[in-house]
């Protein structure tokens, strides 16, 4: 955008009066000056939108909707519960629901519905440390009559030993990548 290339207002000045020492200094200062209002015009323009705002635009928006910042957080994982927060419109289904968790954690899950009782399983590189502003989300969201339970999902010995009927199949992935599902 504009606002990203740096001000030269040297180049604004008739050629004659550019090797003027004052007209380099005002020059300089006002240069200087542009480059800050581009700047704050910039830092105005990212912090409108979730996916693209700093610390001080999380913390507007944050404000605006009355999220509480999670523990230890990211500047990702405050963007992904904002996101998270603002596509929770009714009507809520399986689907507005998937994504909305999905929105919040930044990778895929499994939803299944039994009953009233909603189970959320996720795999990735790790736990996340603090679900507590999904929760959050997810009871202001929801009807209060269904439960929700959120877990980290590793693959049982049993549906390993589906996938890799012998010995050999266990042998071509580490250990690692089958407790974590990487090829079911």
């Amino acid at each position: 955008m504009f606002y990203d290339q740096p001000s030269n207002y040297i180049d604004f000045i008739i050629p004659p009066l550019q090797d003027l020492l004052e007209v380099k200094e005002i020059a300089k200062a006002a240069d200087f000056e542009i480059d800050r209002l581009s700047a704050s015009l910039k830092r105005g323009i990212e912090n409108r939108f979730p996916t693209t705002c700093d610390e001080s635009g999380c913390a507007r928006w944050e404000k605006i909707l009355g999220l509480s910042t999670p523990m230890n957080s990211s500047l990702k994982a405050r963007r992904d519960a904002i996101r998270a927060k603002i596509i929770t419109k009714p009507p809520i289904n399986r689907n507005t629901l998937q994504s909305i968790v999905e929105a919040y954690m930044g990778l895929p899950v499994q939803i299944e519905l039994d009953g009233f009782h909603v189970r959320i399983r996720y795999r990735g590189e790790s736990r996340i440390a603090d679900l507590k502003p999904l929760y959050i989300t997810l009871w202001e969201t929801l009807p209060a009559n269904l439960l929700v339970d959120i877990s980290y999902l590793y693959v049982t010995w049993q549906q390993a030993q589906q996938e890799y009927p012998t010995w050999a199949g266990f042998q071509a992935k580490s250990w690692e990548q089958i407790r974590k599902g990487v090829s079911i």
